[in-house]
């Protein structure tokens, strides 16, 4: 799916609002642009899921306002936050890559505008700018160690 193919309700993002993106903050003003072309933005009220674990969706997101909660759900139903998103921020990005179901649920804590990024534009920017896929695996060997450590710790309890 490429970004014509999907139709979202907050309108075309602009290369200023791409730069805000920490993935971003290393490229020029010309691929902020190309880049922000692939994107559309959504609004979420707060409380709204912005991905959910049982959604068919496999976008990418960069928040350009507001928070949103990264939770899991235990197996007797309690919710787990993961991590506390902010305007900078992207995730989303595991479903994009492997086309695999989300890991998580993303809900809104106050009203956010995201630009969302259809996964095969996501992965097509990893291949055309190095230093954004850097960043990207960085962010993912963050991700395995805090939950090799989370599972370290619960199975010594």
């Amino acid at each position: 799916m490429s970004s014509d193919d999907f139709t979202l309700d907050g309108g075309p993002v602009d290369a200023d609002e791409i730069g805000r993106i920490g993935l971003f903050l290393d490229l020029g003003e010309k691929e902020r642009s190309a880049i922000a072309a692939l994107c559309r933005k959504r609004r979420f009220a707060a409380g709204e899921t912005i991905i959910s674990s049982v959604g068919a969706d496999h976008d990418v997101y960069f928040m350009l306002e507001g928070s949103a909660d990264v939770v899991n759900h235990t197996l007797i139903g309690n919710a787990l936050e993961l991590d506390r998103l902010a305007a900078g921020a992207y995730f989303g990005e595991l479903s994009a890559l492997d086309g695999g179901p989300r890991s998580a649920e993303v809900r809104a804590l106050e009203d956010c505008l995201v630009a969302a990024m259809a996964p095969s534009d996501f992965r097509n920017i990893l291949a055309e700018y190095p230093s954004v896929l850097v960043l990207v695996l960085h962010n993912l060997a963050v991700m395995i160690r805090h939950s090799n450590l989370t599972v370290l710790q619960h199975a010594t309890i």
